[in-house]
């Protein structure tokens, strides 16, 4: 299994214990996520050196303010591109960032152009934006981009142009059996289809500790196989390759 997205900075665990579990638990990668410049230079001081961890560098659209210059996180990204496997996390937040939207588009757009010059996948955050969501991602058709926590029906993915867009599922798949996410996890076809924690967020049901951590990931692809009529297994197998496909590891 393949967490394609954990923020390990945030856990409040030993990090070789976190990893060590994950594999006990049949992890065998686990993409590291940065949301802001401390945690891209985290990334790329301690998360890269770890085994069978990759990261990744972006700016979360909760993390954008008029006192972060957007010339020095290009200039980070750019000095460090070869060692991101994916550019993100980045997108739009209208549910908890209402004040900013304007400048979330210019870090966002900012950065989806980036990925496009240097070729790199990126990591999408996207809440209650789907309208102007899909009128910037559509601009870049020909970018690789994966909607994390997608949390918005299957017309949305419908509506995306090219052949170029995946989607992650998390723990919010345990806790529902119809409604728009279900549907959507059902009908998203397999190979544009990824699992992930969010970890240190969205505990799966029925796991009970205080945060969550990469080792829970086959919670996720167990609800998928309960919910697609597929085994364990073969879900495991093509997320996995999948993950690898898109990240390149």
């Amino acid at each position: 299994m393949i967490d394609t997205h954990a923020h390990l900075h945030l856990i409040n665990r030993n990090t070789k214990d976190v990893l060590a579990a994950a594999k006990e638990a049949g992890v065998c990668h686990v993409v590291q996520v940065a949301i802001d410049l401390p945690s891209i230079h985290k990334n790329l001081n301690e998360y890269a050196l770890m085994p069978n961890c990759s990261i990744t560098g972006g700016i979360h659209p909760l993390s954008v303010s008029d006192g972060l210059e957007l010339d020095e996180v290009l200039a980070v990204l750019k000095a460090h591109v070869d060692a991101f496997v994916a550019i993100g996390e980045t997108g739009l937040d209208y549910k908890y960032g209402k004040d900013n939207m304007a400048l979330q588009k210019i870090f966002f757009e900012a950065q989806l152009a980036f990925a496009r010059a240097h070729e790199k996948p990126v990591i999408i955050h996207s809440r209650h934006c789907d309208e102007d969501m899909l009128e910037l991602v559509n601009q870049y058709s020909d970018v690789k981009k994966v909607f994390h926590c997608y949390a918005t029906n299957y017309a949305f993915f419908e509506a995306l142009e090219g052949d170029q867009n995946y989607t992650s599922f998390t723990g919010m798949v345990t806790y529902a059996k119809k409604g728009k996410i279900i549907n959507a996890m059902r009908q998203v076809p397999m190979n544009r289809l990824m699992i992930e924690t969010d970890a240190p967020y969205l505990i799966p049901r029925g796991v009970d500790v205080a945060q969550n951590s990469p080792e829970h990931v086959g919670h996720i692809a167990q609800h998928i196989a309960d919910f697609r009529g597929m085994t364990f297994e073969d879900v495991i197998d093509q997320t996995t390759k999948t993950a690898q496909s898109f990240f390149s590891i």
